[in-house]
């Protein structure tokens, strides 16, 4: 399984990184966890096919995880190969309504055969005989009641559990259970919107095999990289800080 990074900022583009966008492949298929921009063209430098892109998971409304979405939407109908065929889940329900607007104004074909728009919910969401995803709701969005608007994923493929965070709250209660309880080979984790501090202690006691930290913050630009790279090495098992276009195979 390889992974490649194509995108690691926060909220804003910075000097060195773009919004986050995170790409997986197994077994010749692609799947793409968040969209922020410029995904469309950062998959086309790395000479990556838009068109075998099997699904793509947002895990919650923010600019900087959906703003390139209609990007890919625009290559994968403007390019279609025979057989193409692609799932897109939101976070929220509703907001396809949202999304199919936006891509009439901008003078797209929709709704089109060639893009399903589907939403996460608790549970098992995906399976498509090569990958399966099962999305845990976070409190990076909160919402009353049992709905949410911001998920971590949970992705197998190849006897490999990952956790893929997304976003957290600021006080990192909602470190997805999925990575505490069960023993993951590689756990993805947002570096932005909590203290590592406090993290640490939790991190510790994880049965993760590899962490990555991804989404960094400003604070861990530049030379602040050396600050999250001590943070890291106080963990018990191999931790790397990603940038803009890595790849990283299991």
């Amino acid at each position: 399984m390889k992974i490649t990074t194509l995108g690691t900022s926060h909220g804003d583009h910075t000097y060195c990184r773009f919004n986050s966008s995170t790409l997986f492949e197994s077994g010749k298929k692609l799947y793409l966890f968040d969209a922020g921009a410029p995904v469309n063209g950062l998959m086309i430098r790395k000479g990556k096919a838009i068109q075998k892109l099997k699904a793509v998971f947002i895990t919650h409304l923010h600019e900087d995880h959906a703003g390139g979405l209609t990007g890919i939407i625009k290559s994968l109908l403007k390019y279609p190969q025979e057989n193409q065929r692609t799932d897109i889940f939101l976070p929220e329900k509703g907001a396809g309504d949202g999304l199919g607007a936006w891509l009439k104004t901008l003078r797209l074909p929709w709704p089109s055969e060639l893009v399903n728009v589907k939403y996460s919910e608790p549970g098992k969401i995906f399976d498509d005989g090569v990958l399966a995803v099962s999305a845990e709701g976070t409190a990076h969005l909160p919402r009353k009641g049992e709905d949410f608007s911001s998920f971590s994923y949970i992705l197998k493929a190849e006897g490999k559990r990952i956790v893929y965070t997304g976003d957290l709250s600021g006080s990192f209660d909602d470190f997805p259970a999925a990575a505490k309880e069960e023993e993951c080979d590689l756990c993805i984790c947002e570096a932005t919107h909590y203290d590592m501090q406090k993290a640490l202690p939790i991190l510790k006691a994880c049965p993760i095999k590899r962490l990555i930290f991804n989404h960094i913050g400003d604070k861990w630009h530049g030379d602040g990289e050396g600050e999250l790279r001590a943070f890291s090495e106080a963990l018990p098992y191999p931790c790397q800080i990603a940038h803009d276009g890595n790849v990283f195979e299991l």
